[in-house]
């Protein structure tokens, strides 16, 4: 890593967020965690964050209407779902909307890890597109004129 990735976790299983917590800090990335929508959303407001990591099924905001909010306020903030569900619209509709990958629970943590280093790469810009074909072109075109331009799809931290 080039630097430091700050990250913070959110999941209402407390044991959950703080094990991921203190696994990303050994790893060496800046790790910070919050127990509910709410908590992560005050913590966006006086930090900034490289990525979020979220669980979908969390009382009082779930994970969906969260990624929604911090879209709000920090529009190009990496957002990723955590759920032990494969299945739920709650998913579908993230991704639908910006949601950059799904993981499903419990974590494979070398899927994370290569994740976060990928996201954490010198090409820093994204573009997201569903249609495979016009991706495809725009990163040829990117190539082409020696930009750094990948193409993938993560869902569970496959590409």
């Amino acid at each position: 890593m080039h630097e430091e990735m700050r990250i913070l976790i959110v999941d209402d299983n407390q044991m959950m967020a703080k094990t991921l917590q203190d696994i990303l800090k050994v790893k060496g990335f800046q790790a910070q965690a919050a127990y509910s929508g709410p908590e992560a959303l005050t913590k966006l407001g006086s930090e900034l964050y490289d990525c979020v990591l979220s669980d979908i099924k969390m009382p009082e905001i779930n994970g969906l209407d969260l990624y929604r909010a911090i879209k709000i306020q920090q529009p190009d903030l990496p957002v990723v779902f955590m759920t032990a569900y494969a299945a739920n619209k709650l998913i579908d509709e993230g991704l639908a909307e910006g949601v950059i990958g799904v993981l499903t629970k419990p974590l494979d943590i070398q899927k994370l890890l290569d994740f976060l280093a990928y996201l954490n790469q010198e090409c820093s810009n994204v573009l997201a597109d569903d249609a495979p074909v016009f991706s495809r072109a725009l990163g040829n075109i990117l190539l082409e004129q020696e930009f750094c331009a990948h193409q993938r799809t993560w869902f569970d931290g496959v590409m």
